[in-house]
């Protein structure tokens, strides 16, 4: 066994006896529910699973410590991170996304050496499994398997506040791994693994998804597991919170409020935002948080969504999180779905479309163990140039040369010509008077407009027609 052993969220992890052949994993239940009440000397570690990515360092906690023979899974599996390992254990190699450090004679020694005993929904008998399990000795010498380093440098950036706009949750995400991968900074986290970190990243989600993009580890019917989670006001047994509970069933000191449950003294946000908008489109009063000063502030695991917003704009139903700690790799894309249905959700009972959903993540990361997946995405979806055209929102510009010089025109998106006309004969200046004027909100648009503007300016020199390009 390593001396550092765990390797992996050692700070997350609860050591017992490590001559024990007997690994506890309780997924998404409180690991302290489970293990209270078993004899500490019956098991080696024990931890939660939240995601399938998380996989990846339980195998290598496990190869790094040979001694670990079985592996019992209980509690709630809400992401699915407790079948997928059932999954791959059987065989089925797609079922998880593993980092690119676990070589198939790895997978090949810990399926054959380590069994996986499925105690989900039999969590009383997890103490007396513990103790029939047979102590085996170590299947092999450790195997240390480190952090998965990026081969490039990351870009040197000072900036806060990233700010990405796609019509999927998908495409976004892309976009993210992008910003993160080239953009954050390499520092320490609290679970004792690196992380590259972007703060205050905005992502402003325009449209719905066309199904499940090809490059997300999950399904439809994954989704559909996760989003009582945060769509649902019941929280499952031996979890410490869910999202839905908070939000439908915030905990409440005092009494008498309109949208209390006077049994639970409990508060349910959601309907008290839908009544505010109900009574008042314009309100800016339709809030709700999961965070609760007094058990949150002592929390060794406080919750990473802290606020949903709700604002009508034009006719539509727009939705803003703040997310205070963000896994951009692990948890945004699942986060970000069921949000979107909390929205519509919320949208339907008020008979309004949904418009735009904003997620701000404060701090947006993505850990080290995950890096080499990143990069593997990224090479191989973000397409950068090859992707499709959307008209920037806050309108086009119509660039003609007539009279000496050059004339530009703002429409707004439905087509109607807006206040601002700008004119003169230099390219520079006048691209400067747009800028300033704050009427360019894609990257791609304003190089469109510099190109046009110097077309422009060598026309009106040359003597020569001009006719704007429209590609």
């Amino acid at each position: 066994m390593c001396m550092s052993w765990p390797l992996f969220f050692a700070d997350s992890l609860k050591v017992g006896n490590k001559e024990s052949s007997v690994g506890i994993c309780t997924l998404w239940t409180e690991r302290e529910n489970i293990i209270r009440s078993l004899d500490e000397g019956s098991y080696s570690v024990a931890g939660n699973l939240y995601t399938k990515h998380g996989v990846n360092a339980l195998i290598k906690n496990v190869l790094a410590n040979p001694r670990i023979r079985h592996i019992i899974i209980c509690g709630n599996d809400l992401s699915g991170s407790g079948t997928a390992l059932l999954a791959w254990m059987a065989g089925v190699n797609g079922a998880l996304p593993l980092d690119g450090d676990i070589r198939p004679e790895h997978v090949e020694l810990f399926r054959k050496n380590v069994s996986v005993i499925d105690l989900r929904g039999r969590e009383a008998d997890v103490g007396s499994t513990a103790k029939k399990l047979p102590s085996l000795p170590p299947f092999a010498e450790p195997v240390e398997l480190g952090e998965v380093r990026e081969t490039h440098s990351t870009l040197s950036s000072a900036k806060s506040g990233f700010h990405i706009s796609e019509k999927g949750i998908a495409s976004a995400w892309l976009k993210i791994l992008d910003n993160v991968m080239k953009f954050g900074e390499e520092k320490p986290s609290e679970y004792g693994i690196a992380q590259k970190e972007v703060l205050d990243l905005m992502a402003v989600i325009e449209g719905d998804d066309d199904g499940i993009a090809p490059w997300l580890s999950f399904t439809d019917e994954d989704l559909q597991k996760y989003y009582p989670t945060v769509l649902k006001g019941q929280k499952a047994p031996g979890v410490a919170y869910t999202y839905g509970e908070r939000l439908m069933r915030h905990p409440l000191l005092g009494v008498g409020e309109r949208w209390q449950d006077e049994v639970s003294a409990t508060f349910n946000q959601i309907e008290a935002a839908y009544e505010h908008l109900k009574a008042a489109p314009y309100t800016r009063r339709a809030m709700a948080f999961t965070w609760n000063v007094e058990l949150d502030s002592k929390s060794g695991h406080p919750p990473c969504l802290t606020q949903v917003s709700w604002n009508v704009k034009n006719g539509r139903l727009c939705q803003t999180a703040v997310i205070r700690s963000n896994d951009m790799f692990g948890a945004w894309p699942m986060n970000a779905f069921a949000l979107r249905e909390l929205q519509k959700r919320m949208a339907g009972r008020l008979g309004i479309e949904s418009g735009h959903m904003i997620i701000i993540s404060n701090s947006a990361h993505i850990y080290a163990n995950n890096w080499s997946e990143a990069r593997k995405i990224l090479d191989k979806y973000y397409t950068g140039g090859a992707e499709e055209f959307r008209v920037d929102p806050l309108g086009y510009f119509v660039v003609s040369v007539k009279g000496g010089e050059i004339a530009v025109q703002h429409h707004v998106p439905d087509g109607r010509p807006s206040q601002f006309v700008f004119r003169g004969k230099s390219a520079i200046e006048l691209y400067r008077s747009i800028v300033h004027e704050n009427l360019l909100s894609k990257f791609d648009h304003a190089a469109y407009i510099g190109k046009e503007l110097a077309r422009a300016e060598a026309a009106l020199k040359s003597g020569q027609p001009y006719v704007q390009d429209r590609a």
